[in-house]
């Protein structure tokens, strides 16, 4: 109830702000969803296919230290009768400083999983954002929303598709050398 009533006031100054491209009726609104935007354009497979082999890799890193720590508590428990005193204890210290050496790199791998995860997601959204406001002014839109802000939006109104079809293409401008492919967003909104 209160996002809504939220909602409704955004669109109610929203309104009032833009009231001359209303009254004039040339108020053109979209939509577009920006998780199918992530899984539909070169770059957003691109950057999945990179965190998820730096997932993996450090998921081989993390399995090799368990099986090592594994190892040696079997060794301790297979030779447990035989083991002298000090030959058990000497294990037993090998056998925390290995588990918290475990317990530390599973942090650092999270930590740094983490990291790659939010710095691909900003940049991509960086770039995501300069194309729907390119699109948006180049095909003359008053407002274009992540569909998720949205409490509902015709399927005429959405333009995730045009979106997908522009960033794939702007990416491509900027792999063969024009750094105007994609332009950045602008600080400020226009007409406000």
């Amino acid at each position: 109830m209160k996002i809504v009533g939220v909602a409704g006031t955004i669109v109610a100054v929203w309104l009032t702000c833009c009231g001359a491209a209303v009254a004039q009726g040339t108020l053109k609104v979209g939509v577009f969803d920006p998780q199918r935007v992530s899984e539909e354009t070169e770059e957003g497979k691109k950057v999945q296919t990179e965190l998820t082999a730096l997932r993996d890799k450090k998921q081989v890193e993390l399995a090799s230290k368990e099986r090592a720590l594994t190892d040696l508590r079997n060794q301790i428990a297979t030779q447990a009768l035989s083991l002298s005193p000090d030959k058990r204890s000497s294990l037993d210290r090998e056998i925390q400083k290995r588990a918290l050496d475990l317990q530390q790199a599973r942090e650092a791998a999270r930590n740094e999983v983490q990291f790659e995860l939010a710095s691909a997601q900003s940049v991509f959204q960086d770039k995501l954002l300069a194309v729907v406001e390119q699109f948006g002014r180049e095909e003359g839109f008053t407002l274009i929303l992540d569909r998720s802000m949205a409490a509902y939006a015709a399927s005429g109104i959405d333009v995730t598709p045009a979106i997908v079809s522009r960033f794939n293409a702007a990416i491509q401008k900027l792999e063969t050398g024009r750094p105007d492919a994609i332009a950045p967003a602008s600080p400020k909104n226009e007409g406000l």
